[in-house]
């Protein structure tokens, strides 16, 4: 018996028929919107470029402020898909501000059509019920054997690189060892079973052709992101001998719980609507309804406010909850977005590796819980702020603080950043070295209630609040020390009873770079004048928290703004994403976030208190742009981002994370909570020559 998986890529009807058009706004929502195409263009333009979806527009079309009517209609129109998903999915988020903002619903759609080949698969039986309780929880994505989230660019190869990725899973298992095996072969070479290349693939096919060895990453590197070519098959590589068995492939939520507790597994879902398009983080608990035209890699399952399958995409560390979707659990037949209608993985063959102590899951990562508030009628911007492809390590100015706390991104074959192994395509964040410039007059963004997510370098105000940090999902970094899945309460004998790990208090994700200038340490005389006495006393410290709260204290001060307090609950979570040493990428706990390069100090031997820090390099890059009369920046807001999250009088505390890593000396630090324009006196008392020589006083 045998049932077609026909490609469908059906959305919602009711979001086109209740749209409006971007003419029939108000002239204060006109603008709003215009403002946050200007945001979107600075911080996402350069991806959707990058990968062809930036629609060309006509030089003679109609024009208003800088950008096209077509533009505009279209970013309303995601904006308004936006709002209908969050109106049928409240334990999610969701964001216009992803590559895909431009593209039409056909647009879209067009890319997702070659996920995978047209192809009859043979019904699937449910697996045995268990005799045994099943784990609560189970967690793949903090395994040793999780490897990076990928980005599969332009072309259609999800098949390739979810059946790769389950795999390399599969094997590690087994050896012990992670390998990082070739996707491009498997596009290029692989023609089994109604495999075509960048015009989509069966993995049950992929999963076959891979039982003779697979060529690794190295040898035979992805190409095909760039562009959507399959490319010829390459006849030489390093080739590597797996330890997997036949394929097997089950059907049922109940089924994928079983796998999940052994191993990952290879899924199809549904993916050209607007949920996945524009996910942010959360669980997702209502998708249109359409077949399924993607192949992802289910890793984990667990229970936040509601039970939830943990999803791994192939759209790069900016998309979703750092690479990751959550589907909500407990569904009937096919499942949330047909997780659960076809489940394919590989039997493990092979030794199993003896680790050097027995491995001590701990327990699942969960969904951010959404806290956000009802979206208005006026769009607004969200905390996302991609950075610039680049092949090596990008060179872009500081100054340009933006928001780390969304990931957006859609459905199935989008490009998405890569992962740090693969290929080269617009990482999690891109974007240029200079930006457009905006008119001086930006409005303020209103700032969210609780804790919202903003800026690193490129700040703006998130539309979402932060989320509880008890639901924040833990970092997608595999865990050496474990090459078993995160569970708790384990039904398998032949496993060590599980000691669970406490939570950990904050995400560590993984967004991309933005170079920056160290802060200068050049000694300048004292100055005659001592600032303003209206800063919190200098700590008796000598670490890098000690100067940045000081010095940022005493710039405040001198333009007669009050101190900040220090967030002793927020720190280790930034100290967390330091520690992960992530090199110059925004990233961490969701705010207003401002990123450089960190002069090392306090444990390196120096006094930190004594060297002029980050909260100078900020303040003093950007100062000269700042428009006192007006309250804006002249050249744009995003020009003067750092010094508007470090000045604004709204902000009451701040914390940092810092790093001293082989890859170099960065700062992060995340201010609770500015607004765009704050009304920032001029420096009065004296110079900033002395201001500056006070800062090491």
């Amino acid at each position: 018996m045998k049932a077609s998986l026909a490609l469908s890529t059906a959305l919602a009807t009711t979001a086109c028929a209740a749209r409006q058009s971007f003419k029939s706004l108000s002239s204060s929502d006109q603008t709003s919107l215009e403002q946050q195409l200007d945001e979107w263009k600075a911080l996402y333009g350069p991806i959707a470029r990058a990968n062809g979806f930036f629609p060309r527009t006509n030089r003679e079309s109609a024009q208003v402020n800088g950008h096209s009517i077509d533009e505009l209609e279209r970013f309303h129109h995601t904006v308004q898909d936006v709002e209908l998903a969050t109106a049928t999915n409240p334990e999610a988020e969701f964001s216009p501000f992803n590559q895909f903002a431009l593209l039409t619903d056909d647009e879209f759609k067009g890319i997702l059509l070659k996920s995978f080949a047209g192809q009859n698969f043979t019904n699937a039986a449910p697996l045995p019920e268990l005799a045994n309780e099943r784990a609560s929880e189970a967690d793949w994505s903090t395994s040793k054997c999780n490897s990076p989230i990928p980005n599969q660019g332009q072309c259609g190869s999800c098949w390739a690189f979810a059946t790769i990725g389950t795999v390399e899973t599969a094997h590690c298992i087994a050896t012990g060892e992670l390998l990082d095996l070739s996707e491009q072969q498997l596009v290029s070479c692989s023609k089994n079973g109604g495999n075509r290349g960048c015009n989509g693939g069966i993995p049950p096919s992929a999963i076959d052709w891979m039982q003779k060895g697979v060529c690794t990453e190295e040898s035979y590197p992805y190409t095909s992101g760039k562009g959507g070519q399959t490319g010829t098959c390459q006849t030489s590589c390093t080739k590597k001998k797996l330890s997997i068995g036949k394929t097997k492939q089950t059907t049922g939520e109940g089924s994928l719980m079983t796998v999940l507790e052994s191993q990952t597994a290879t899924v199809a879902v549904e993916t050209a609507n607007a949920v996945w398009r524009n996910y942010k983080s959360g669980v997702v608990s209502q998708c249109p309804g359409a077949q399924s035209d993607h192949a992802v890699i289910a890793v984990g399952y667990g229970t936040s406010t509601t039970d939830y399958f943990k999803i791994k995409n192939s759209w790069g560390t900016q998309w979703g909850e750092n690479g990751y979707i959550y589907l909500k659990r407990g569904m009937s037949g096919k499942g949330m977005c047909n997780v659960a209608e076809w489940i394919w993985y590989p039997e493990l063959s092979g030794s199993s590796p003896t680790p050097s102590s027995n491995p001590t899951p701990s327990s699942s990562q969960q969904p951010t819980q959404s806290t956000r508030k009802p979206s208005s009628s006026a769009p607004k911007p969200s905390t996302d702020t991609p950075m610039t492809p680049s092949s090596s390590k990008p060179t872009y100015p500081t100054r340009r603080p933006f928001p780390s706390s969304f990931p957006p991104k859609p459905a199935t074959d989008s490009p998405m950043t890569p992962s740090s192994s693969k290929p080269t395509y617009p990482t999690r964040r891109p974007f240029p070295s200079s930006f457009p410039p905006k008119p001086a007059t930006d409005s303020p963004m209103p700032p969210s209630s609780s804790k919202p997510t903003y800026p690193t370098r490129r700040p703006f105000p998130s539309s979402f609040p932060p989320k509880p940090s008890k639901h924040t999902p833990m970092t997608s970094t595999p865990n050496p020390s474990s090459n078993t899945p995160t569970t708790t309460k384990r039904r398998c004998t032949k496993r060590p009873k599980p000691t669970k790990k406490p939570k950990p208090t904050g995400p560590s994700p993984s967004y991309t770079p933005s170079p920056t200038i160290e802060p200068s340490s050049t000694y300048v005389p004292k100055p005659t004048t001592q600032p303003s006495s209206t800063y919190a006393p200098t700590p008796s410290g000598n670490g890098v928290k000690d100067q940045l709260i000081a010095q940022t204290n005493k710039i405040r001060a001198a333009h007669g703004i009050g101190p900040l307090t220090w967030d002793d609950e927020l720190e280790p979570k930034m100290r967390t994403w330091a520690k992960s040493c992530p090199g110059f990428k925004h990233g961490g706990p969701a705010g207003w976030q401002n990123l450089a390069t960190n002069t090392a100090c306090g444990s390196s031997g120096k006094d930190c208190t004594k060297v002029v820090g980050a909260s100078w390099l900020w303040y003093d890059q950007e100062e000269t742009f700042w428009n006192y009369g007006s309250n804006s920046c002249n050249g744009g807001w995003a020009k003067c981002g750092h010094f508007s999250n470090m000045m604004s009088p709204e902000v009451k505390s701040m914390a940092c994370g810092w790093s001293e890593c082989a890859n170099g000396n960065h700062v992060w630090c995340n201010y609770d909570t500015p607004v765009k324009s704050p009304k920032v006196g001029k420096i009065t008392g004296m110079t900033k020559a002395e201001l500056k020589a006070s800062l090491t006083a």
